[in-house]
């Protein structure tokens, strides 16, 4: 990796630097401050490991200075239902050259532990996309605007990442002009260069997509010179997207609300209270409608089926939310790249002087270590207010152990499932390294199992199990399973680490 020295001594090094004079972020690498990134709006992205988020095109839509930006969105969607009922089937060429779209790996934004390079769309995103263009553009009187968004409501397997994979493609001309413009301000010449860029600009008129190329930061990974892209933060959300399946399946009954016409609104409350299972009561043994959360879910979908229109009602309820969606439902830079914390933690662990021992006594020593920091919050939250998900857990604990002597190998799949990590110092010394949360539902599971699985398909000497709880509840139950498992937490081969808020010190009294 090119490591950038500051701007005032003008010189750039061009060949890797040793491991531990490696740096993580954007700023470290190319020497400008933390704040003037911040301070552009900017993400200060890790160039390490994926930064756990997403844009969400609702949050272009609820900003008005995007709003060109969300209208080039609708407008390409647009084109293409036009396009469809114009010509009908699309032969491959048009197809690929409409539909299929690469991931946009330069903004380093995903669940990536292992460098920036995720799934991307593929082409089953591209037909479900193709086969659904019409339902974006139903019943636009009830909303206010068409959203992208609503795919992911008809469609099974379109997430957060999907979305913003594709949103990221069509304003990828703001992004490559945003991060141009504050590298020919902020950076070095001799950190710049020229890219070539495929489909950066779509001409309406010719239906075509464009090419173009733009001076942008630059960086060797893996061999191989790369470009950055800065993206906005206040664009990025961490978890899901505004408008989300799981958003709607939960707010069956406040959309059923919002339905002005009383006659479609009684039609849909009977159709659905229709499509509730059955089930027997205990106490009178007979039957009756059942009102859990699974039988509700399953006679939504079946309402949404019969009444699409449920899906816009949905959309512009979201819609009069939108300042919640701004105010709440960014994702702030601290839940996303950790900055305060992996600098502390990397501090902390140099002075620490751990040395090459072997890498399950060098793995001992370093969570023992990390635990301490993240139990003690010495000052500082490490572990945020909200609990984090076990990606995020990977990517923080990627970050902190980046200047390691060892290698960290992430997600190593030998055939029967992944492992978090392999620790190894040579061919022949390797030790698995596992994080998960109290709450994982296949805990006891991969306590029980999955060490054997990895020693025998990695040839792993020893796998370490780290288990993180954000609660009195996560730790009763994974202790209940400990001792279901005739298993300790010895803080060698498992590791508890308590992720509870901590009382400020100031507090007590």
């Amino acid at each position: 990796m090119i490591i950038a020295e500051s701007r005032e001594n003008k010189s750039l090094m061009a060949t890797s630097s040793k491991q531990s004079d490696r740096k993580i972020y954007f700023s470290d690498i190319f020497g400008v401050s933390h704040k003037t990134v911040e301070k552009y709006g900017a993400l200060d992205i890790s160039l390490v490991c994926d930064n756990p988020a997403f844009v969400d095109p609702f949050l272009i839509f609820a900003r008005r200075k995007y709003k060109g930006l969300h209208d080039l969105i609708i407008a390409y969607l647009t084109y293409l239902r036009d396009l469809s009922i114009e010509e009908g089937d699309l032969d491959a060429g048009k197809f690929n050259h409409y539909y299929k779209f690469p991931e946009v790996k330069e903004v380093w934004l995903g669940y990536s532990v292992d460098g920036n390079a995720g799934l991307g769309l593929g082409v089953e995103f591209a037909d479900s996309l193709y086969s659904n263009l019409n339902k974006f553009f139903a019943n636009q009187h009830i909303a206010e605007s068409s959203h992208l968004e609503k795919l992911c409501l008809v469609e099974e397997g379109v997430g957060v990442d999907k979305i913003s994979d594709f949103t990221l493609n069509l304003i990828k001309k703001y992004l490559l002009e945003y991060t141009q413009t504050f590298a020919k301000k902020y950076l070095n010449k001799e950190q710049l260069a020229d890219f070539p860029v495929r489909k950066v600009d779509f001409d309406f008129k010719k239906g075509i997509w464009k090419d173009a190329s733009y001076t942008l930061p630059s960086y060797e990974w893996k061999g191989k010179k790369q470009y950055v892209l800065l993206v906005p933060r206040d664009i990025l959300t961490k978890h899901d997207i505004w408008i989300a399946k799981d958003d709607f399946l939960e707010n069956d009954g406040t959309i059923f609300g919002t339905i002005s016409n009383a006659e479609l609104r009684e039609k849909i409350n009977r159709f659905f209270q229709d499509n509730l299972a059955v089930k027997v009561n205990k106490k009178t043994k007979k039957p009756e409608k059942d009102h859990s959360r699974k039988s509700q879910k399953a006679a939504f979908i079946k309402t949404a089926q019969e009444y699409p229109e449920i899906l816009d009602y949905y959309i512009k309820y979201k819609e009069q939310q939108k300042d919640q969606a701004l105010t709440q439902h960014v994702a702030l830079p601290e839940y996303v790249n950790f900055f305060p914390d992996v600098s502390s933690i990397q501090e902390s662990f140099k002075t620490q002087g751990l040395k090459a021992l072997s890498s399950f006594d060098y793995c001992v020593a370093r969570m023992s270590f990390f635990k301490r920091v993240l139990e003690s919050n010495s000052g500082k939250l490490y572990i945020k207010e909200e609990p984090l998900l076990e990606k995020q857990l990977g990517l923080m604990f990627k970050m902190v152990t980046y200047n390691s002597l060892f290698s960290y190998d992430s997600e190593v799949n030998n055939g029967r499932g992944p492992i978090d990590f392999i620790v190894s110092y040579g061919r022949g010394d390797k030790t698995g390294l596992e994080l998960k949360r109290a709450s994982n539902t296949k805990l006891k599971q991969n306590l029980q199992n999955q060490s054997e699985v990895y020693k025998e398909d990695s040839d792993l000497k020893h796998t370490i199990k780290v288990i993180f709880f954000f609660s009195d509840a996560e730790l009763e139950r994974v202790n209940r399973i400990l001792r279901e498992l005739d298993k300790v937490a010895d803080n060698t081969e498992i590791f508890l680490v308590d992720c509870r808020k901590k009382e400020s010190a100031s507090n007590k009294k």
